[in-house]
């Protein structure tokens, strides 16, 4: 199209301004502003689909049973129980040495390990250096009255699993494993008495 005939359908200078505007809409035809907007406003639209339709995006919630109420002091009771049983089943044997006066007692485990200390309130009277000489003593005969519990225990044993000859046994649990015999721990244990307590 050559240049004089677009100028030629261009509206002059005396036409109104609105039909230069009409001139330059490239809608389809017939296709005016008021059919195209109610499509922009369907697009922005988020009313609910009519009743009755089939398709629905969104599927009901699912329904859930409530929860039975449950018995909370049974449960406690339950918790509470269980560590009662552990702590019967699990009971270790404390071997105490007490001496002659009352006054010192000292606890110790199968291997000799002291477990507990008591002392009474007679320990008043004595000085630091006095009672720390008692405990350690008393400790002493307690760490032996352990071993010897343990000694007894694996002779026996070692009996039933059919160990022939006791004497080397012994000397395996004595020299081998440094174990106090009962005999040995008792005859100490006498002969502490007799000597440090022979005038009380």
């Amino acid at each position: 199209m050559r240049e004089r005939d677009v100028v030629a359908q261009l509206p002059n200078g005396n036409e109104d301004p609105t039909d230069l505007f009409a001139a330059m809409n490239f809608a389809p035809t017939g296709d005016t502003a008021a059919d195209r907007e109610p499509d922009a406003l369907t697009a922005l639209s988020f009313a609910a689909a009519e009743d009755g339709a089939d398709d629905s995006p969104l599927e009901p919630a699912p329904e859930y049973a409530a929860a039975e109420p449950v018995d909370t002091a049974t449960v406690l009771a339950a918790q509470a129980g269980a560590p009662e049983e552990d702590d019967e089943e699990d009971v270790i044997p404390l071997f105490t040495v007490t001496n002659p006066p009352g006054t010192v007692s000292v606890s110790a485990l199968g291997d000799g390990g002291i477990e507990q200390v008591a002392l009474s309130e007679k320990v008043a009277s004595m000085t630091e250096a006095e009672l720390a000489e008692e405990i350690i003593v008393i400790a002493h005969l307690a760490t032996q009255k352990g071993q010897a519990a343990q000694h007894d225990f694996l002779l026996q044993n070692m009996r039933e699993l059919g160990a022939d000859d006791p004497d080397a046994v012994r000397d395996l649990l004595e020299y081998g494993m440094e174990l106090t015999s009962p005999e040995r721990a008792a005859e100490t244990q006498a002969h502490v008495f007799a000597t440090r307590y022979a005038t009380e």
